[in-house]
């Protein structure tokens, strides 16, 4: 019997008759010819998604740029144009200015102007080119026919992209955006922008589809060698060895793999982060019930990690009842934001194992994945994370930095930091400073002595010293305690704007917070039975905070409305801030982060950026608020834009709580 299970599982030998060359070249030009028609179909879609991606963005940028101008201008400017009124000067300076911002602020666009449809023509309204251009269209002029496409186009007034279109200026694509005096209103007249050819997406990739193609031919010719010299090879058996037994999730020498990938993916500018997660109390829930049922856990546990990352990212079990999760093409706060949404579903989740309940939490240790770290050094930064947040009470998510140095007992600054802002927490050691925020811009109602302030929060270090809260803040996150933080400030201020009717107080909201939902009922909870009035709590958050689940962050957002509360994004025009989260959330203020302030009067694009989003602002009805105002000239500048708020140095500095509300 043991024979004739070691023959049956030997591979036979079966002696091949090698094919003729003539069988041979047949097969490996159907097989060239077979890769050739695949890549060219993936070339023709790739230059079709991306002719209509591009298409879809240009027509965004056309909308929102005849979002900034005035209607009143624009139609004084066309009746001028046309022959039916007086020139505006005025009007036509602010338009003028306008068109040629947007010039400059936009790098593939070459002609900016405004046109009108008449007998057929398109006529010129205005042109952002200087009079002396050869390429400048003076007011009134007709500058070409108008196509049948244009023509739909301006009747039903709509926005849309039409070309490409060939004129004496060369190839373009033009967006048409409407410009109406109000809703349902015919348009007065069209922005338009023109996009060379050359620049466009689609063309660029055909431009490469001689390479693609002989690249695909060599790969053709390489796989052929490479199937002919191939021999009795098991896909079944490469899976298991690189797949957990009990979950079918990666394994460890899988997980190694793809952490060497990963560093050699950071060098490229592409960071990933490693998550360390181990279930809570496991050996004594498995030891309660069976081994079987502990199994059923364990595969439980894998499908909902699985459920709760991207496809792109890889899922691990590494041992017993720890699981690791690589993270990849993410940066630090999106990561943590992960981690915790992780956290608190599993904390959340109800598993039923035989029909019995079973409630589980987890701890998760996280680091980043370095270009100079070695894989040995990641696994240990993300197990010494785990370490700590088992340490610091379990059920929670510790980011490790690269290095975490040792202190005199042994015992890393991980763990010194974790007593310390505990132990601020327990014995009241948090103070709530308060730094003004000042209508510059006619923006406070008449008649109205309210005041308005920003909630910082401070700690007495061991040393009775006060300490800011970049110093400690960013530890407090690393470690999971920033949401008790924000607890402990929200009931500060609860308690000052109880005490002081005249004053309203926004504070903010770190992404870890607002990534938990119990967090966000309890905030909700607590708002609601506080006796504030309206509009005097504002909630800022960054576009980090809304990362993980817009819809949910915007519904909670849309009940603290109803209860009186206001929201503000801070630090926007800064990074990677997105004009899209404005339109998505319901925001009441709009923070212009200080980096911009600052930089308005040594770069004419700072004053840009802040004359856009304060433009984009009023179009949606949001204040704006300019921090880190240092000077009066900073301040006579954000006067003449028209900013509504300011805060800085220029006004105080920030004061405890008690001397700023006297």
């Amino acid at each position: 019997m043991v024979e004739q299970l070691r023959q049956e599982q030997e591979p036979k030998r079966v002696r091949a008759r090698p094919p003729a060359p003539a069988a041979r070249m047949v097969r490996s030009s159907l097989a060239a010819l077979a890769i050739v028609a695949i890549s060219w179909g993936v070339i023709c879609l790739c230059a079709a998604r991306a002719d209509q991606q591009a298409r879809h963005n240009l027509l965004m940028r056309a909308r929102s740029s005849a979002a900034l101008l005035d209607p009143g201008d624009i139609a004084d400017i066309t009746q001028h144009a046309l022959g039916a009124g007086p020139k505006s000067k005025d009007a036509f300076v602010r338009v003028l200015d306008r068109l040629r911002a947007l010039h400059l602020t936009s790098e593939d666009t070459r002609f900016v102007y405004i046109v009108r449809p008449v007998d057929g023509q398109i006529v010129a309204i205005l042109d952002a080119e200087p009079e002396d251009s050869p390429d400048y269209s003076p007011p009134g002029q007709s500058m070409y026919p108008a196509t049948p496409g244009e023509m739909a186009l301006f009747a039903s007034g709509t926005a849309g992209v039409e070309g490409p279109r060939t004129d004496p200026w060369g190839t373009w694509i033009s967006a048409y955006a409407p410009i109406a005096t109000g809703p349902g209103d015919d348009p007065i007249a069209f922005l338009a922008m023109d996009v060379e050819l050359a620049a466009w997406t689609k063309y660029s990739l055909a431009q490469w589809a001689p390479i693609f193609l002989t690249v695909a031919l060599l790969a053709a010719l390489t796989v052929f060698m490479v199937i002919s010299r191939c021999k009795n090879e098991s896909r079944h058996a490469r899976y298991l060895a690189e797949r957990d037994y009990l979950t079918g999730l990666a394994n460890r020498a899988a997980l190694i793999r793809a952490i060497d990938r990963a560093i050699l993916q950071d060098k490229k500018g592409k960071p990933s982060a490693l998550l360390a997660i181990d279930i809570d109390n496991f050996k004594a829930l498995n030891d309660t019930l069976t081994h079987s049922m502990g199994d059923e856990i364990l595969i439980a546990v894998a499908k909902h990690v699985k459920t709760m990352v991207r496809k792109t990212d890889l899922v691990a079990r590494i041992a017993g009842d720890e699981f690791a999760v690589l993270l990849r093409g993410v940066m630090r706060d999106e990561a943590l934001v992960t981690a915790e949404r992780i956290r608190s579903s599993l904390e959340s989740l109800r598993l039923e194992v035989r029909g019995m309940p079973v409630y589980l939490t987890v701890s998760t240790g996280m680091t980043e994945i370095g270009r100079d770290t070695h894989t040995r050094d990641v696994s240990m930064h993300a197990d010494m994370a785990l370490a700590a947040a088992k340490e610091a009470g379990k059920n929670r998510v510790v980011f490790s930095p690269t290095y975490v140095s040792p202190v005199a007992n042994g015992r890393s600054e991980t763990h010194s930091d974790t007593l310390a802002i505990e132990a601020a927490l327990q014995n009241g050691r948090l103070l709530v400073y308060l730094q003004p925020i000042v209508p510059i811009a006619g923006a406070q109602p008449k008649g109205s002595d309210c005041r308005h302030f920003e909630a910082l929060v401070r700690m007495i270090g061991p040393d009775n010293d006060v300490v800011a809260a970049g110093r400690f803040v960013p530890t407090a996150e690393d470690l999971g305690l920033i949401p008790q933080i924000d607890m402990w400030v929200l009931d500060q201020v609860i308690d000052l704007l109880s005490a002081q009717p005249g004053v309203s107080i926004a504070m903010n909201l770190s992404a870890r917070s607002i990534a938990r939902p119990s967090f966000l009922e309890q905030v909700e909870a607590r708002v609601a039975s506080s006796s504030i009035g309206q509009s005097r709590l504002c909630f800022e958050i960054t576009e980090t905070a809304a990362m993980g689940n817009v819809s949910e962050v915007r519904a909670w957002m849309n009940r603290m409305n109803a209860l009186g509360c206001t929201f503000a994004i801070d630090d926007f025009g800064a990074g990677y801030s997105a004009i899209s989260y404005l339109y998505e959330l319901p925001v009441d203020v709009v923070k212009i982060a200080g980096s911009v302030v600052q930089s308005m009067r040594s770069d004419s694009s700072g004053k840009l950026i802040i004359e856009a989003i304060n433009s984009v602002s009023q179009v949606l009805g949001a204040k704006t608020v300019a921090e880190c105002v240092e000077d009066a000239e900073s301040l006579e500048i954000l006067q003449g834009i028209g900013i509504d708020f300011g805060q800085g140095y220029y006004f105080a500095r920030p004061m405890p709580a008690d001397e700023a509300l006297t």
